[in-house]
């Protein structure tokens, strides 16, 4: 199958790949990921030489960075950036990096497991609530107040992805 041919069964949706991705919680996860990924490495990295609430919470800003961005535009579909949406999304954030904070030294002394494994289980628990605030709150629009439906804002079809 040449590549012409690849790009037009991508466009329509075959293997139904195209569909799953188009879904905004999919997409939040494979952001999630990518950020996950990076805060628990650079946690990893920050923790030998900060403190480790500091290591955690440099670790959580680096991510909640690239967050925004992929976040704003692929899982929301947005195109347009505002103050009004960075203030929620920094809120939204700052109040993730806290509970990141607080949990973090509560599960290493709980359940007594190694400082990285108690980071994963703290982002593991933290996302699903960031996911339902950023979707309710965070990359709401101004003219609507709730979540942009799919393509609403751009007349792109599945800009916003589906539901």
């Amino acid at each position: 199958m040449g590549s012409a041919s690849a790009r037009r069964a991508w466009r329509s949706g075959a293997g139904g790949l195209r569909r799953l991705l188009a879904t905004r919680a999919v997409r939040f996860v494979v952001v999630g990921g990518i950020c996950f990924t990076s805060v628990v490495v650079l946690f990893e990295a920050l923790r030998r030489v900060l403190p480790l609430s500091l290591a955690a919470t440099l670790a959580y800003a680096a991510g909640a960075t690239t967050s925004y961005e992929l976040n704003r535009s692929w899982t929301f579909g947005q195109r347009e950036r505002s103050w009004a949406q960075v203030r929620r999304f920094i809120t939204i954030s700052a109040a993730a990096m806290a509970a990141n904070a607080a949990l973090l030294p509560a599960f290493i002394g709980a359940l007594d497991i190694h400082e990285v494994a108690a980071e994963v289980l703290t982002l593991a628990c933290i996302a699903p609530l960031t996911f339902l605030a950023y979707r309710a709150w965070g990359f709401r629009t101004a003219e609507a107040g709730l979540m942009l439906a799919p393509g609403a804002a751009t007349g792109h079809a599945g800009a916003g992805g589906g539901e």
